[in-house]
């Protein structure tokens, strides 16, 4: 039974399901065992002594075989149906005359009949078909009734009888089986692709939902820079033209004049390093940060990039050490790893009052290098640290009233996690902070970062 299933499956026999519709592989199954039956019924009915019946038997292998020929390769199923439901019938009538009427197997071919009907004919045809058949069945059995010597009992013998009634029985269960399994195998086809899409779209729902919520985090968090930064850079702005018109206009001693300009410089700085990071950050936000990693001398890099660094240390009266080891080579964007470092030491220096110290120190690992920012300046409470690297940005104010937003941070975050870096924030001890940042070491050798 399964060897048979599966070969009456076959694409080339019934049709490859991606281009034929459920209802026309029914129909193609039905008209292939239908030729295998009416064939075998041939010579059975013949041998039987039923030779009118073994001729329809005949006729009924040939028109079988030519439906199929229709429906498979002319692919014109709905007309097949259509003689299929005219010829059938009336076969089925002329087989219930010369096949002993109601006491041969006539009314199980009718069902079997009213049940390839209702498996393939179109649903707005149902009604059409079903009726001929009950009045085809109801009609022969009323006619037999009111004359029953119109159709006479043609077998030779009980065992004939059985035989014929039990080889109509496998033919019809066969094609009941065949049509079940189509529409069951169909049914739970089309269940799992419902499943499987049903699984798709929450998947893509909650894709969708997760992207939203990280675009409004992002709006959000947009709009929240752009209205610190436009509140603070009015007022830095504000104080930069108040200081020129003071030099401009106002009779002022050398040593006020002195002041204004030193005042005016540290307004400056502030505002520009303030714009700097709001470009870096708005860039690598619109245009998608390019990473160009490359083999970067740690210590020679920071020796020759913190120059200005350190004048605006020691302008403050602050000391900035730098204890590198050298030869130590990292896999990092060279720009950006330069930004990152030069906003922890501003911070730093912003955040140490004079007489302080800020310490740049390296150290490594076999596949690492750790760079740290120490600072003995105001360091940052347990609750400031919770929002480090992130757009909370709160206005700032160092030792001697330099300028913040806060965005420094988030900037570092950023462009170190876009070199496949780490950063992060140590409490000291008695007072102070530490910043982290970690890359991985370059290795010289094999011309690529070790992993």
């Amino acid at each position: 039974m399964a060897k048979l299933l599966s070969w009456l499956s076959a694409n080339h026999i019934i049709g490859n399901p991606k281009k034929f519709s459920l209802e026309e592989r029914i129909f193609n199954t039905f008209c292939v065992i239908a030729v295998i039956a009416l064939f075998i019924e041939i010579f059975f009915n013949y041998y039987i002594g039923l030779k009118i019946v073994a001729f329809i038997c005949l006729f009924g292998t040939l028109f079988s075989a030519g439906l199929y020929y229709l429906s498979r390769y002319r692919r014109n199923t709905t007309l097949a149906i259509s003689f299929l439901g005219i010829v059938a019938n009336f076969t089925f009538l002329l087989n219930y005359f010369f096949n002993s009427g109601i006491y041969g197997p006539n009314l199980v071919l009718f069902c079997l009949i009213l049940l390839i009907t209702i498996v393939v004919v179109p649903k707005k045809q149902l009604g059409l078909w079903i009726g001929l058949n009950l009045v085809t069945v109801f009609g022969v059995l009323f006619v037999e009734y009111l004359y029953p010597e119109l159709i006479p009992n043609v077998y030779v013998d009980d065992l004939t009888k059985t035989i014929d009634f039990a080889v109509t029985y496998g033919v019809a269960a066969l094609l009941i089986c065949l049509s079940i399994s189509f529409i069951r195998n169909n049914y739970d086809r089309e269940r799992n692709a419902v499943f499987l899409k049903n699984l798709e779209i929450e998947e893509q729902s909650a894709q969708i939902l997760e992207q939203n919520k990280e675009l409004e985090k992002l709006n959000s968090e947009k709009a929240k820079l752009f209205s610190i930064v436009a509140h603070d850079i009015r007022s830095p702005l504000s104080s930069i033209l108040g200081y020129l018109e003071v030099l401009a206009e106002a009779d002022i001693t050398k040593e006020e004049d002195a002041q204004i300009k030193q005042r005016l410089f540290q307004v400056t700085k502030d505002t520009s390093e303030m714009l700097a990071n709001v470009l870096s950050w708005s860039k690598s936000q619109l245009d998608g940060a390019k990473v160009d990693i490359v083999k970067v001398d740690v210590a020679y890099e920071l020796r020759k990039g913190l120059n200005l660094e350190k004048n605006i240390a020691d302008r403050k009266g602050i000391v900035l050490e730098l204890n590198l080891l050298d030869d130590v080579y990292i896999a990092a964007d060279l720009n950006m790893f330069l930004i990152v470092v030069r906003n922890l030491v501003n911070n730093a220096i912003k955040f140490t009052p004079e007489g302080g110290r800020v310490v740049v120190s390296t150290t490594q690992n076999q596949t690492s290098s750790f760079l740290r920012v120490w600072d003995n300046g105001l360091g940052i409470s347990e609750n400031e640290q919770h929002n480090l690297f992130k757009m909370k940005a709160l206005s700032t104010f160092g030792t001697n009233n330099e300028k913040g937003v806060g965005l420094g941070l988030l900037l570092c975050r950023e462009f170190t996690e876009l070199q496949g870096g780490k950063i992060w924030y140590e409490a000291n001890e008695d007072k102070g902070s530490t910043f982290v940042v970690s890359f991985d070491l370059y290795d010289t050798s094999a011309g690529k970062y070790i992993a």
